[in-house]
């Protein structure tokens, strides 16, 4: 076989390959579109006769506060009239200077239920300041609350956003429930590209072995929080999430995705703040959650080489470079097929959040760039992925970190305030 044919073959298996990676991403999208069917169908069954959730354990729902978010009065607000009897919030703050501290106070003040406190946890030195004010929070739960919900102080959830996060915790193989960010595409293109790249990060909920809890909305038992050893876990780490994933998947037990806790964002962004927020989140989890990171390389690098090298094959052979005719159609169909798949799978996840999120949430604008951006997406995500290897240092609200390991993090130092369009959000992904 002469070394044209070897070159051939490699690159018709490379091809085949990505053309059946697409295949299966297709029919993982087809099971998630199921999926979040049964559970919208199943939604009723969580109430009784009068409206109310069956399963309603004690709650303390923990919520950090760094700044006055733009959406944060809202936030605050929505936890006022959740649909959920026994439960309190308790605020977390790193110092009582912190502007969010007073704002907090006069927002909840006239409230007679849900019961609200404010702790203050101090600076750190050793683990990421969410973390800091996370564990200073859990330190004052009560001993009566029966499960510790996690929210993010710049996610607005629906009215009845607790009930459904909490319900999945009565099946005994459920570890964790969570929620995830839907980053509308309103508002300009650095909006549409984050809403772009955003929504893969469903997808990953797709799959059980790769699905994991998103800090900004995650339910777990308080008994389960302490036999997973999660704040020993948190102690000097930088993400709290990926730790409390790690536990989950370490203790064999299901992280169920809870599609009525998806939260949609509409809050504004820049190209620069995008990519430094986007960045962000693949350097956590490069470090902190490996096997995630690798799965989402290797599935893009599969899609966009498959694509790069049947485009060649087709245009190689339109222009004259191969003598063979087969091989043009042989690209072509296989480009069409790696498209087609990338497109089908962003149609299908478009399908499946319309089952739970309505306009203004979700608008045509959502859809446009999810499936019109099926072509280039692949390509997004190979850059920031290898801008992801360069480096284990980031900046997080105005902290700058480095993260030695999974379990180890050194805070760098303090930076000065980001302006508002630019400002991370308050979780990771």
């Amino acid at each position: 076989m002469s070394a044209e044919s070897w070159i051939f073959l490699g690159v018709f298996v490379l091809c085949s390959f990505s053309c059946l990676r697409g295949l299966q991403a297709v029919w993982s999208s087809l099971k998630f579109l199921r999926r979040i069917a049964r559970a919208v169908r199943a939604a009723p069954g969580l109430r009784d006769a009068s409206g109310r959730f069956k399963y309603q354990p004690s709650v303390a729902l923990i919520m950090p506060c760094c700044g006055i978010d733009e959406c944060l009065q809202r936030t605050v607000e929505r936890l006022g009239r959740q649909d959920y009897g026994p439960f309190e919030i308790i605020f977390t703050f790193e110092s009582a200077d912190d502007p969010a501290y007073p704002a907090v106070g006069r927002w909840t003040a006239d409230w007679s239920s849900p019961r609200t406190r404010r702790v203050v946890a101090g600076l750190t030195e050793r683990r990421s300041q969410k973390i800091h004010n996370l564990l200073a929070a859990v330190a004052a739960v009560p001993p009566e609350r029966e499960v510790l919900v996690f929210l993010d102080s710049d996610a607005v959830p629906n009215d009845d956003w607790l009930g459904h996060l909490v319900a999945p915790l009565q099946d005994e193989q459920v570890g964790a429930s969570t929620g995830f960010r839907w980053y509308t595409a309103a508002g300009g293109l650095a909006n549409g590209v984050r809403s772009l790249w955003n929504a893969a990060g469903v997808s990953l909920m797709e799959e059980k072995h790769l699905a994991f809890c998103w800090g900004g909305a995650t339910a777990i038992r308080r008994q389960r929080f302490d036999a997973f050893e999660i704040a020993r876990r948190w102690d000097c780490a930088l993400s709290d999430d990926l730790q409390v994933t790690l536990a989950v998947r370490e203790s064999g037990r299901e992280i169920r995705f809870v599609p009525q806790a998806l939260i949609p964002s509409h809050d504004q962004t820049t190209f620069k703040g995008f990519w430094e927020f986007a960045k962000r989140q693949l350097i956590i989890t490069r470090i902190c959650a490996p096997a995630i990171w690798r799965a989402g390389f290797v599935f893009c690098g599969h899609l966009v080489v498959g694509g790069t090298l049947s485009v060649v094959l087709f245009f190689g052979a339109l222009l004259g470079w191969f003598g063979n005719p087969i091989v043009m159609y042989a690209g072509l169909a296989a480009w069409l097929l790696i498209l087609g798949s990338a497109t089908a799978k962003a149609a299908l996840r478009q399908l499946a959040l319309r089952k739970v999120l309505r306009p203004p949430d979700m608008t045509w604008l959502d859809a446009w760039w999810d499936i019109g951006g099926a072509a280039f997406s692949g390509m997004l995500h190979i850059a920031l992925f290898f801008a992801s290897m360069r480096t284990r240092r980031l900046l997080w609200r105005n902290t700058y970190y480095e993260l030695v390991s999974p379990s180890e993090t050194r805070v760098l130092g303090r930076a000065p305030a980001a302006p508002a369009a630019e400002r991370q959000p308050a979780g990771n992904p």
